[in-house]
């Protein structure tokens, strides 16, 4: 029945949008707009398909890979690339464009070790974050291409400065390599982005805690409801109302609305068969944006924005907050905090339904022109090995290092991501190449400090708006 009536709803809005007609590419063109609700995805044509097998979708559970505290191991893999010989590749140079210096971070003695074990230099080309696609382009125009791309929160924009990751000759049939990541990046057949499993610079999303705040208040923590078979929305947020009732210098949380929305198996916009697809229709959605919208309301959820979140939670007075596993590392947001005070536990259930692992996609892959694309993908296999990496000192405590491992050894099933919602080739979280606000990124925000007897009116508002987003990524897909 529920299906019915979700279909028959479907039809009707179909009719009423007439095809959903985008201008792109010329006055006679159509182009068809993807929504996707609780069980079906449903084209503006009104036609639906069962999808359970999608990226967002919630109902499958199973994993091939078993969660583990401890690094993945690749020592046992024997072919590393296909049909290479990194003997040749000795003596020369490849260029990694990067805006992170492995210098200061845990990366520069593994950049040093394959220095050392292959006698292939590593030329690091530093730029600033929000210029970095922008860069790698002029790079390229210019002859000058670098030759390892590093992709955070540019996909699918960052397709235009990307060749496929065959260049590389990489076996990507070994375990080590992230599947679920691979399959989001991948295009018409061919694979852009590649990312390992447990790798120490995976940022998926969680929830941090600040145990000082419950311990000296005698308040049940999200260990405790963990522990008890009873994370859900609802008992975090009783964990953030507690705080929030000891005084007006305390927050009780603070969320990254999209990521949570993500977790429940929904989307604002979402990947499903290679096609972007409008996630705002799911009831699903729109609930978890009436959650927050009720929490700012009533005062216990301080922010929706994880920007804001993370400017928060380190002040102490936060109780609750849905942030990146960075937070986990020594060099990461909560660095400015006391280790022992900082407590973590998995993303709560909505309503009692598996949870999804999610996160922005991020990835590596070989740039367009790249002078050395092979010795790249030699020199991919062994950074973004785990092994590698001295992963004892990297995390602000034992407890964070298993909490990490076992947190991001999932597979394809237990999967979603975001996206980069700009337009243009900048990447540029959030902004276009006018540096507006994307509609995505405004839609998101303003449902959940609207009052929650509005966010279904916020959400129609948006519609054509979000849509012509949906035409541009889409675009960059063909």
């Amino acid at each position: 029945m529920k299906n019915t009536l979700i279909r028959i709803f479907a039809l009707m809005m179909a009719l009423c949008m007439i095809a959903c007609c985008v201008g792109c590419g010329g006055d006679d063109e159509e182009v068809e707009i993807i929504y996707q609700y609780e069980d079906e995805v449903v084209s503006s044509d009104g036609s639906a398909s069962t999808d359970n097998d999608a990226t967002t979708s919630s109902t499958d559970t199973t994993s091939s890979t078993t969660s583990s505290s401890k690094k993945p191991n690749s020592k046992a893999e024997s072919v590393i690339n296909d049909n290479v010989k990194p003997a040749d590749y000795k003596g020369t140079t490849i260029t990694y464009a990067t805006w992170r210096d492995p210098a200061l971070y845990e990366d520069g003695p593994v950049v040093k070790a394959f220095e050392k074990k292959y006698g292939i230099k590593v030329k690091i080309e530093l730029t600033t974050e929000t210029e970095y696609t922008t860069k790698v382009y002029s790079k390229i125009v210019s002859k000058q291409a670098p030759d390892v791309y590093f992709s955070t929160y540019t996909f699918p924009y960052c397709l235009d400065v990307l060749q496929p990751i065959d260049a590389a000759k990489l076996n990507l049939n070994e375990s080590i390599w992230d599947k679920a990541l691979i399959e989001t990046a991948t295009v018409n057949g061919k694979t852009y982005l590649v990312d390992t499993v447990g790798n120490i610079w995976k940022d998926q999303d969680m929830v941090f805690y600040n145990k000082k705040i419950f311990k000296q208040n005698n308040i049940k923590s999200p260990e405790d409801y963990v522990k008890a078979d009873n994370w859900t929305f609802e008992t975090m947020a009783k964990c953030m109302q507690d705080v929030a009732r000891l005084g007006s210098d305390y927050i009780g949380g603070a969320v990254h609305l999209e990521g949570l929305i993500h977790s429940a198996g929904a989307s604002v916009i979402g990947l499903q068969n290679g096609k972007f697809v409008n996630g705002t229709k799911n009831s699903v959605t729109q609930d978890i944006m009436r959650w927050a919208s009720n929490g700012i309301k009533e005062g216990w959820l301080g922010t929706a924005s994880i920007y804001a979140g993370l400017e928060q939670f380190p002040s102490g007075k936060v109780g609750v907050a849905v942030l990146h596993s960075f937070g986990l590392k020594k060099t990461g947001y909560l660095r400015n905090m006391k280790a022992d005070e900082i407590g973590f536990v998995n993303l709560p259930s909505w309503k009692g339904n598996p949870v999804k692992a999610t996160s922005f996609v991020r990835g590596w892959g070989i740039c367009k022109e790249a002078k050395n694309p092979v010795a790249a993908g030699i020199f991919l296999r062994h950074y973004l090995d785990v092994n590698n990496y001295n992963t004892t000192s990297a995390f602000i405590n034992k407890e964070a290092e298993n909490f990490f491992f076992k947190l991001n050894s999932t597979n394809t099933k237990d999967k979603s991501f975001y996206f980069c919602y700009g337009s243009g080739v900048n990447g540029v979280v959030g902004r276009d190449t006018n540096g507006n606000d994307s509609a995505v990124s405004t839609f998101i925000m303003k449902p959940a400090n609207s009052d929650p007897s509005q966010v279904l009116k916020e959400v129609e508002a948006y519609q054509g708006a979000l849509n012509a987003d949906i035409v541009k990524l889409n675009a960059k897909l063909k």
